[in-house]
């Protein structure tokens, strides 16, 4: 499958999460946050919630289609000076919304003798 046909399948799962009533056409900035965090893209260090706050508002909507997301995508890398192909594969390798939470639950369960 094509990397971009499943960043578009991840979008749809990740503009979902949490929001009753969506068809997951498009996404806020909030699940935006979370995915790139989930991703490890963002990480108050290299990448800030104020970086990716100044770029999806460049929008001037609370959410955004797949296209616009691509093109906030590409304004990221830009800014970052990190290549855009790299954002595109962590973000379909980060699993689906809440994976990472199951992750962290897996490591807190004490495990049996």
């Amino acid at each position: 499958m094509a990397l971009n046909t499943v960043l578009k399948q991840q979008f749809q799962h990740f503009s979902k999460y949490g929001a009753k009533g969506t068809d997951g056409s498009k996404i806020t900035l909030t699940n935006t946050d979370y995915w790139l965090r989930q991703a490890k893209i963002l990480d108050d260090k290299k990448v800030t919630f104020t970086d990716t706050g100044v770029l999806f508002n460049k929008s001037r909507s609370r959410t955004i289609t797949f296209e616009q997301f691509l093109q906030f995508l590409e304004d990221l890398s830009a800014l970052k000076n990190v290549d855009v192909i790299n954002f595109h594969t962590q973000l379909t390798e980060c699993g689906m919304p809440g994976d990472d939470e199951k992750e962290k639950e897996k490591e807190k369960k004490p495990r049996r003798r």
